[in-house]
């Protein structure tokens, strides 16, 4: 059996990794997207701090919400543990521990992209060089994921490792879809808003999660504001979307000792989806319900903390 404090690593390993990787993206696409956008739209950066929940942190250091006080914060900022940079350096730190248990090719890419971005973090901030530095972050997730996949045993260890990449992935669909989907759904509401360049904007949501060419294959329309709520919260066929996320933390249950201790967490976040209406316009009523989405999710990770991990059962 795998001791507590090595699948606590792992764990927070992925989590730290999918964070980064999902980080990078964000930006990445709302920096593209303020691009498309003609310069007649009012466009903010704030949203960002909204998707990652670091409105106070950033609040308290920083008297500005421009574009690259935030980018900063959010790219490299070593002091704000949810930073692309912090992500990457604190996935090394937990998994140099275990470095018996990965693939050595596996440890070589966290190894490589932790000093990539130490040393190129401030070539995430400016304009001409952001989208380099994020590419490269993204990429070597990528090249990360298809190393475990394809070379480490599929045992105890690995299943933690995917545990904690489905959860914080469902964690970051639902913020997505909180902020900035239903921003545009409210927007799209509103006696003014005439739905001018949704469809640009709708595409950068997809856009942040990878989704834009399996939407297109998967629902053959154009794009729509329910249309992309209902695929990034149903469509159990993409590794992104909140329900297949909760299928694989529930396959992963099945095969590690216990799991039957965490599953009905797991169920309880799966009525909590079926409940949410993909075909709701009302923004604030999609916001309700990622919160509660969010919570469900925290329910899993607690309980699953209880089981496995190092930590004392809650009062």
């Amino acid at each position: 059996m795998l001791l507590s404090r090595v699948a606590e690593s792992l764990y927070w390993a992925a989590r730290y990794l999918e964070r980064g990787e999902d980080t990078a993206r964000i930006v990445r696409s709302y920096s593209e997207a303020m691009v498309d956008l003609p310069v007649s739209v009012s466009t903010s950066w704030e949203p960002l701090l909204a998707i990652t929940g670091s409105r106070e942190a950033f609040d308290a250091l920083h008297d500005q919400t421009d574009e690259e006080s935030i980018v900063q914060f959010l790219v490299a900022d070593s002091g704000h543990p949810g930073s692309v940079v912090s992500c990457v350096t604190q996935a090394r730190e937990n998994l140099r521990s275990t470095r018996e248990i990965l693939p050595r090719d596996g440890w070589l890419v966290v190894n490589d992209t932790y000093l990539f971005a130490e040393s190129h973090r401030h070539d995430g901030v400016g304009r001409r060089s952001r989208g380099r530095f994020l590419d490269r972050i993204v990429a070597d997730a990528r090249r990360l994921d298809g190393i475990l996949s394809a070379t480490m045993s599929h045992d105890a260890a690995y299943e933690f490792l995917r545990l904690g990449q489905a959860l914080e992935r469902a964690d970051m669909t639902t913020r997505v879809l909180g902020v900035r989907a239903a921003a545009l759904m409210a927007a799209a509401s509103a006696p003014e808003g005439d739905g001018e360049y949704a469809e640009v904007q709708w595409m950068s949501v997809l856009a942040s999660l990878s989704a834009r060419q399996m939407y297109h294959r998967s629902t053959r329309e154009p794009v729509n504001g329910p249309a992309v709520v209902r695929f990034l919260l149903t469509d159990r066929a993409f590794p992104r979307s909140v329900a297949a996320c909760l299928a694989r933390v529930a396959a992963g249950l099945t095969a590690l000792p216990r799991g039957e201790e965490v599953l009905p967490a797991v169920r309880a976040a799966e009525v909590e989806l079926s409940l949410v209406d993909p075909t709701e316009t009302d923004g604030k009523t999609l916001d309700d319900a990622m919160d509660g989405l969010q919570l469900s999710l925290a329910a899993v990770h607690g309980q699953l903390a209880v089981t496995y991990l190092r930590v004392a059962a809650p009062d």
